[in-house]
């Protein structure tokens, strides 16, 4: 399966640029920052950004919220609780501004971007509390950030995609109710046997190494947690959870964790749409202002989410 020619180009300026990715944390977190700001863009027309502090218990985290002018919104929107990729290692508010405003621009939804704790100086299950209870916080003033409370999803990319199917399942328990999960290449089980890997566990891109590297920062050191908020296959259950989109990069060593996720929700009667983005590569979502491709699949994956809260 070959790349998408304008990303295999961005990679090539990224390895003259910045080289492998380094060994620590702190690192690989300034190196990501140091990415993001090759790839910012004019912000789109019709947004309000206010960064809020969510007081829950025991910590305060932070969120920003990107909410659609009347226009856009057509009335009180419904809203995406979302968090970002990073293989809950790296990634903040600032590394996926541009994708969430994109998101709340063409979807005319609310977008609340949550800045989790961080492994590994708080493993799992920090990044999973944190993001249940921001999801909890939300639904509960949902009137002061102006949303509709019956038209909430959570949604992320990678390991946010792993945080939004483990807050789904944990709302399914304890709430709030939520109407849709929108999870694009979530990260979901470490099984580097899949197929996926042994085909694209070397790059272009991702690679298993990395992936080892960000499975035992998230897991204290392992690779093995028997939780479901570890790995979302190993729910007692999937019944009952809010219909999903789940959209796959064809590049990717993760691949087909995403799609036998699916699967397993389709066999428990979940909804699912699932969509493949076949010459994209792991975290093509933020590469919409370097490749034509890639934006086509994020807006795509946009409309979804528009429609699946409608």
């Amino acid at each position: 399966m070959s790349l998408d020619s304008e990303v295999l180009a961005w990679f090539e300026r990224l390895g003259r640029e910045f080289g492998p990715a380094p060994g620590t944390p702190a690192a690989r977190r300034q190196r990501y920052e140091d990415i993001t700001r090759l790839l910012e863009t004019p912000a789109p027309a019709g947004l309000t950004l206010r960064d809020v502090t969510l007081p829950l218990e025991g910590r305060e985290i932070k969120a920003r919220l990107y909410y659609p002018d009347a226009t856009l919104a057509g009335g009180k929107p419904g809203v995406l609780v979302f968090f970002h990729g990073g293989g809950w290692v790296t990634g903040s508010l600032y590394t996926h501004d541009g994708l969430c405003k994109r998101i709340a621009a063409q979807s005319g939804l609310a977008v609340v971007s949550i800045d989790y704790r961080l492994a590994p100086e708080h493993p799992f299950p920090a990044p999973c509390d944190d993001a249940h209870d921001s999801l909890a916080w939300v639904a509960t003033h949902a009137g002061e950030l102006g949303v509709d409370p019956a038209r909430i999803a959570v949604g992320g990319d990678s390991a946010g995609g792993h945080l939004a199917a483990v807050s789904a399942l944990t709302a399914r328990e304890r709430g709030p109710g939520l109407k849709f999960q929108w999870l694009i290449y979530p990260t979901i089980v470490p099984d580097f046997s899949l197929a996926s890997y042994i085909e694209f566990g070397q790059g272009p891109g991702l690679t298993q190494a990395d992936m080892e590297w960000y499975w035992r920062q998230f897991l204290n050191g392992g690779l093995e947690c028997p939780e479901y908020r570890a790995s979302p296959m190993r729910a007692e259950t999937l019944e009952g959870l809010p219909p999903a989109y789940v959209m796959v990069a064809g590049v990717d060593p993760l691949r087909d964790e995403g799609l036998e996720y699916a699967e397993l929700l389709q066999e428990k009667g979940v909804p699912v749409v699932v969509a493949r983005a076949d010459t994209m590569p792991h975290g093509f979502a933020r590469l919409y202002p370097v490749s034509a491709t890639a934006a086509q699949h994020i807006d795509a994956a946009i409309a979804a989410l528009k429609e699946g809260l409608a």
